[in-house]
């Protein structure tokens, strides 16, 4: 239990410290992507709900104290977000099937790998139309360029996530089958 909770803690500041230093240089067509989104994705789909809402809190709220943009922006909407995701595509628990199973409700989760960028895209477009919106009611009026460059984000940091997965899932552990016990 401390292992998985050190390597939360390290993967949490990994994508804060990503998203504040590196993101700037990873700039395509002068469009940043959000690595804490895509990082928060993958554990989205390899963790569950509790460990998503967990960093996406902590990274908000970094976000939140070193590089304040609007008031309590990053710290609601980091967890806003990415919770979202998590309800539609975080790990199902065995309980959690065999109760669909049995009530006739049941649906085939879709894959992980395919799952993992769903997740960045879903978070990072929410992300993206709340500052879209933010700008509007701040009297901007809003062009292509404005929707492609947010579009360029959410495709970026989808794109992001299904390469980082691959890493971080093997890192947590995920590949290693459980022994019978």
């Amino acid at each position: 239990m401390l292992k998985k909770g050190l390597k939360i803690f390290v993967l949490t500041l990994l994508a804060y410290l990503l998203q504040a230093t590196a993101a700037v240089h990873m700039a395509i067509a002068d469009v940043a992507p959000n690595p804490a989104m895509a990082i928060i994705a993958v554990a989205t789909v390899c963790l569950g709900r509790k460990y998503t809402f967990v960093m996406s809190l902590a990274v908000g709220y970094l976000l939140e104290i070193m590089m304040p943009t609007i008031e309590y922006f990053h710290i609601l909407l980091y967890p806003v977000c990415c919770m979202l995701a998590a309800l539609f595509f975080a790990d199902k628990s065995e309980r959690r099937l065999e109760e669909e199973r049995t009530t006739g409700r049941y649906h085939r989760q879709l894959n992980p790998h395919l799952r993992t960028p769903l997740a960045a895209a879903l978070s990072v477009a929410v992300y993206e139309g709340v500052h879209l919106t933010y700008l509007y009611l701040g009297g901007v009026t809003l062009d292509s360029g404005h929707i492609s460059r947010a579009v360029i984000d959410v495709v970026y940091t989808m794109a992001l996530a299904g390469l980082l997965q691959f890493p971080i899932r093997k890192w947590l552990g995920v590949y290693r089958l459980r022994h019978a016990q």
